[in-house]
């Protein structure tokens, strides 16, 4: 009797250790998986050059960017509405999320400099252009910013276009 007691323990005891041993074999894939995943996410930030263009009707809105680094983007948006004065400017800005890009536009429009934030995110062979309310920031005089940017929506749309 007490050589079957201690047979059974061991049995137990054995079999507590091959599952310990299993659950840290998942465990380990499971924090490859996100190791690899973080991996992949980061490989597929942007790079580059991109070159994005919207056309409707006879007004056209152009955005050129090249990517230096995350924190050092620098670009050109031109917008062309049909017999109008349009608005010329520079962009310059930085990565604020994998795709999603947080842009300074300073820009001419009807012999004014203006200024303000424009958020922008790339998703395949689109651009997204967030809009909503603007206010002046009240850090930077003359600055327009989104009124409540987590509010706003991606309304304009740009199609990949070649870089000329």
């Amino acid at each position: 009797m007490k050589k079957s007691i201690i047979t059974l323990v061991l049995m137990c005891l054995s079999l507590a250790a091959i599952s310990c041993k299993k659950e840290t074999k998942e465990t380990t894939k499971t924090t490859d998986t996100v190791a690899m995943t973080k991996t992949i996410e980061a490989a597929a930030a942007l790079s580059g050059d991109y070159c994005f263009e919207k056309v409707e009707n006879k007004d056209s809105t152009m955005v050129k960017f090249r990517v230096l680094s995350n924190d050092d983007i620098r670009g050109e948006m031109l917008w062309r509405p049909y017999e109008k004065d349009g608005a010329t400017g520079t962009l310059t800005g930085k990565m604020i999320s994998k795709n999603e890009i947080q842009f300074d536009y300073n820009y001419m429009i009807e012999g004014n400099r203006q200024s303000e934030i424009t958020i922008m995110k790339v998703d395949g062979d689109r651009l997204y252009i967030k809009e909503g309310e603007l206010t002046e920031d009240p850090n930077k005089k003359g600055n327009m910013i989104l009124k409540d940017a987590a509010k706003a929506k991606y309304k304009k749309v740009l199609n990949e276009t070649d870089c000329k």
